[in-house]
């Protein structure tokens, strides 16, 4: 009992992590950035998004990998029975899940860091604006994110519509 409690906490704590940052990301900082200036729009891109990148892919393994835990040690695949309607949402909680951590690890975080990569090269290169495209992979970059956003809200919805069964 107290492992699943543990698990459990585990699991919430790590999702909170994950969406609490995405949260903040998409309707503060996100919004923050266009009103700074390019240098300073670029020079918080350099120092921030990379540990930022970081923080939401250790949060994210986390949530998947303690919810992984929770769920065999909660049973395993006898909690996803479709003719109840916990196992509906739970399955359909954690398809979301699956699908919202892959778009974060390999096409969200991406998206990010080439945007970075390229204030880095722009630097190094010792110009003073960005490439032609820089913008395209800033818009590009927070689609992304902003996907793993409603799909993390959709996994939460799911998740604690389950818990209510």
């Amino acid at each position: 009992m107290l492992d699943t409690w543990i698990l459990a906490w585990a699991h919430v704590l790590s999702a909170v992590g994950w969406l609490g940052g995405g949260m903040l990301f998409a309707f503060v900082v996100g919004p923050a950035l266009s009103n700074l200036s390019p240098a300073a729009s670029g020079e918080f891109l350099l120092k921030v998004v990379p540990g930022v990148v970081r923080f939401f892919q250790i949060f994210a393994g986390l949530t998947i990998l303690f919810g992984l835990l929770l769920l065999y040690n909660m049973g395993g695949a006898s909690l996803f029975d479709m003719s109840t309607s916990y196992g509906v949402d739970l399955s359909i909680g954690v398809t979301l899940a699956i699908v919202a951590f892959v778009e974060s690890e390999f096409v969200a975080s991406p998206a990010q860091l080439k945007a970075v990569r390229m204030i880095r090269e722009m630097k190094a290169a010792g110009l003073d604006h960005p490439a032609a495209d820089f913008p395209k992979a800033v818009r590009m970059a927070t689609l992304t994110a902003q996907v793993t956003l409603v799909l993390l809200l959709a996994t939460s919805a799911f998740m604690v519509g389950a818990g209510f069964y």
